[in-house]
């Protein structure tokens, strides 16, 4: 099976606050939506991400753990 890289092309994000939901635990939380426009190679494509804070956090800790490993093989 072949894997193919996809490259980024864009990326735009949105932060929300949820005002009303039949689930009070979840009134007041904060979230953050991404859309990643990427070049599959043959097509570009959108695709759509929603975490909480936390998530995104941790998300953006990995991707500077990528860049630093990729610094070093450069």
């Amino acid at each position: 099976m072949e894997k193919t890289i996809s490259k980024i092309l864009d990326i735009s994000w949105r932060f929300g606050v949820t005002a009303a939901s039949s689930d009070s635990d979840k009134v007041g939380k904060s979230f953050l939506q991404l859309k990643l426009c990427l070049d599959e190679g043959s097509r570009i494509k959108d695709h759509f991400i929603e975490m909480s804070i936390p998530e995104f956090y941790k998300f953006l800790h990995d991707l500077e753990k990528a860049k630093i490993n990729l610094d070093l093989l450069v």
